[in-house]
């Protein structure tokens, strides 16, 4: 039996591993559109099916964990992780890219919600900021590390379209043969049905925080979509480049330094270090529509990171604020809601621009997204204005 400060990060590894699965196929986008013919609005619709499985699975299967257990669910998300890159290797078509998209989006839902109610459990003798660290941006560091990892395997080895789903297959079963040695946290209960009834778990005392983090999810997921759906286009087509290794770096440099802004939060008070990141990412996005509009490559780049670490700080913030006080039996589902808030966050959007996409340019399908995370950004910094001054106010004398 593993220890359980190393299952701690085995639970760690297979969050992040499953997130970069996601990330892999997002540096083959052009490569797929030049060799196997899929146009700009079928890649649209795949990115689509993803979101949309991640917020079925949430959405359906957040808290089944809390009654089978946290490791089957572990199981049953590196499970989807290599029957993807079995589609992908078999066959690379729109259909076989479609599916992979899907089961790539389950597992990335069941890692959201189960395996981050995991990571919380066995992280819970550790500082709290680690936790929130792993839990929010394990999207954010799993999926650069997937889109670049496949961009360079794209620009310098032989068949990069089956290398990249064979090393992650061959991580993943190693990562499968050490979760069946760690330990289960949780004890199984009866009752299964009732957790598959869609639900969203939200107690009295955490509707606030909960109410500030979905702003906050809602404006960097949408751009962090906006980014994975279109980030190869951005490249080719605003800022001129063909270099598969250059578009994995523009996808990443959205959410590359979120883990930065995730360690940077510990260090400020929340309410605070929300507004501020807020803020950031506002001034950010302005910045990146004149990078667009006048093909600023390196001012794209500088400020896309400038989201990065607004996202990191703002999501760890939140996160460490809204779960201080849930118990271990709530978790998942707590989990579970911020993550389907985060997933509709960028499912919403993905949709209308799939759509757009075929009569307009990436330059407006881009304002169109920033007016969305600005708008979500002064929800987030008027609920964290009020938040402050309710904390701040004296009780009245009884």
């Amino acid at each position: 039996m593993i220890a359980k400060h190393q299952a701690f990060f085995v639970a760690a590894s297979i969050q992040i591993l499953v997130f970069a699965c996601a990330g892999a196929p997002i540096s083959l986008f052009n490569v797929y559109r030049a060799q196997d013919g899929l146009s700009h609005s079928d890649l649209g619709w795949v990115s689509l099916a993803y979101f949309i499985a991640a917020a079925l699975a949430l959405l359906v299967f957040g808290r089944l964990s809390n009654h089978l257990g946290r490791k089957p669910m572990a199981v049953a998300a590196l499970l989807c992780v290599l029957l993807s890159c079995v589609t992908m290797i078999a066959k690379q078509t729109s259909l076989a890219l479609l599916i992979a998209r899907a089961l790539q989006g389950f597992a990335c839902g069941v890692a959201a919600s189960s395996v981050g109610a995991y990571v919380t459990d066995l992280g819970s003798y550790r500082r709290k900021s680690w936790v929130a660290l792993i839990t929010s941006c394990a999207p954010m560091i799993g999926i650069p590390l997937g889109a670049v990892s496949c961009a360079l395997l794209v620009n310098y080895a032989p068949a990069p379209k089956l290398l990249i789903y064979t090393l992650i297959a061959t991580v993943a079963v190693m990562l499968l043969g050490l979760l069946l040695q760690c330990e289960e946290t949780v004890q199984r209960k009866g009752n299964v049905r009732s957790a598959l009834t869609p639900d969203f778990y939200m107690p009295k005392a955490a509707l606030r925080p909960f109410v500030t983090l979905s702003a906050v999810v809602v404006a960097t997921w949408s751009i962090g979509g906006f980014y994975q759906a279109f980030g190869p286009e951005i490249v080719a087509t605003a800022l001129g480049s063909d270099n598969a290794l250059i578009s994995a770096l523009a996808f990443s440099s959205v959410m590359v330094l979120t883990p930065l802004g995730g360690a940077l939060a510990g260090r400020f008070v929340a309410q605070r270090a929300i507004g501020v990141a807020m803020l950031i990412l506002v001034t950010a996005l302005m910045v990146i529509a004149c990078a667009l509009y006048f093909g600023w490559l390196e001012v794209f780049l500088a400020a896309s990171l400038s989201v990065g670490i607004a996202q990191g700080v703002a999501s760890s913030a939140g996160m460490s604020v809204l779960m201080a006080d849930i118990s271990r039996e709530h978790r998942a589902g707590m989990l579970a809601s911020v993550y389907m808030v985060s997933y509709l966050g960028a499912v919403l959007p993905a949709l209308v621009a799939s759509i757009a996409a075929n009569y307009v340019g990436v330059f407006t399908l881009f304002c169109g997204y920033a007016v969305l995370a600005g708008i979500t950004a002064l929800i987030a910094l008027l609920s964290c204005t009020l938040h402050s001054a309710n904390r701040a106010e004296p009780s009245k004398p009884t």
